[in-house]
């Protein structure tokens, strides 16, 4: 399925305030996540390596002790097994990948 409409995915309910939509290739997972203003992923970690890019809104990410403020066209590179959690400051659409595939999220 090489054509994938993100928006036509189920939403999963992450946290309150937070879903995600997924799609699922051989080596990676891509999702679509919307977090309301004040919606949080709290701080956990996973073996996969996460890029975190935000189309809009405003977002604090923190990857383990460091905290960035993130506006639209920030990128995060977040290592695997790095401690992270985020913090939406406004409505935040953002699109997040991993690899290898988030098992998980199927």
């Amino acid at each position: 399925m090489p054509l994938v409409q993100i928006s036509a995915l189920p939403a999963r309910n992450l946290f309150p305030g937070v879903s995600g939509r997924y799609a699922h290739g051989e080596r990676t997972t891509v999702g679509e996540v919307l977090l309301a203003p004040g919606g949080v992923v709290p701080t956990h970690q996973h073996p996969h390596e996460q890029t975190s890019y935000v189309i809009s809104g405003q977002l604090e990410f923190t990857v383990g002790t460091e905290k960035y403020v993130m506006n639209p066209g920030a990128c995060l590179l977040i290592p695997g097994n790095a401690p992270h959690g985020c913090r939406a400051i406004t409505a935040c659409r953002v699109i997040d990948i991993f690899t290898p595939v988030r098992e998980d999220y199927r």
